[in-house]
């Protein structure tokens, strides 16, 4: 089975269904599921039927796919935000055959399988999508000094203005003495890429729990930007190059890999994968 169309609903029920225990699913689905109100279904007793009638249709093949999307050791999710809405393409990494989930919106997602060496043609039509310019790729570090950042005070009042309702890029708009770099990154329009590797091992040997990484990128009318997931309200933001973002893709594309092979290497006798 090259190709299936199916809800992300319909594809956690019938993984289910198969065999697979709620606990195995990548807590990415498992989030998503319980964002919509839908949480994972719960394994069928012994000597049940699966209830419903998409948890029991389906080839193996499909069975197959849906599994390993759902249950992927390592999951790489891209998202470029527009103003036509959201398309993503969340990616179960491994060393040669990689599953791929591709929607727009609240749509169906279509999934597929495919040779690893095909995900940056995958990758670099997102990225284009995004106006990330092909280019060498070059993961920047930053110094310290370099970062962009609100003061305590700059991010009390634009806490506030979001509050009651007021649109971001007013909110960030509005603030005074903002330097005029981080006013263009805060207010940008152009669109926005989310990236984030999760890594999953449900066997725990090799990790107690979930292990994520997150970026995003904005294009503003100065430059690119790109700021990481942290503790802090509002984090640092760095003026970057288009290479950044291929240069960090790699090489978290490159970890991802290596933990799926890994974590999927040798399980003990009576393990599930």
């Amino acid at each position: 089975m090259s190709q299936l169309q199916v809800t992300l609903e319909e594809a956690a029920a019938r993984a289910v269904a198969g065999g697979v225990p709620p606990e195995h699913l990548h807590p990415v689905y498992r989030a998503l599921l319980d964002r919509r109100g839908d949480p994972a279904p719960a394994s069928p007793s012994p000597g049940t039927a699966p209830t419903g009638a998409s948890a029991g249709a389906g080839s193996p093949g499909e069975l197959a796919l849906i599994t390993a999307q759902l249950t992927a050791r390592a999951l790489l999710v891209l998202a470029v935000t527009d103003h036509e809405g959201t398309r993503r393409l969340r990616v179960a990494l491994a060393p040669q055959r990689i599953t791929l989930e591709t929607s727009h919106g609240a749509g169906p997602a279509l999934l597929e399988q495919a040779a690893l060496e095909v995900l940056p043609e995958r990758i670099t039509a997102l990225l284009t999508r995004a106006g990330i310019a092909p280019s060498v790729p070059r993961q920047e570090v930053g110094r310290e000094e370099e970062a962009l950042r609100l003061t305590d005070e700059q991010v009390a009042s634009a806490r506030e203005s979001l509050a009651r309702g007021v649109a971001p890029e007013v909110a960030f708009g509005s603030l005074d003495d903002l330097p005029v770099p981080l006013r263009d990154a805060l207010t940008a329009r152009g669109p926005r890429l989310a990236a984030s590797l999760t890594l999953h091992d449900p066997r725990h040997r090799a990790l107690a729990g979930p292990v994520s990484w997150s970026r995003l990128w904005v294009r503003g009318e100065h430059g690119l930007y790109r700021t990481d997931a942290s503790d802090a309200p509002l984090g640092p933001v760095l003026p970057v190059g288009d290479g950044d973002v291929a240069g960090s893709l790699l090489a978290v594309i490159e970890e991802g890999v290596r933990f799926a092979a890994a974590a999927t290497a040798g399980p003990t006798s009576g393990e599930r994968r």
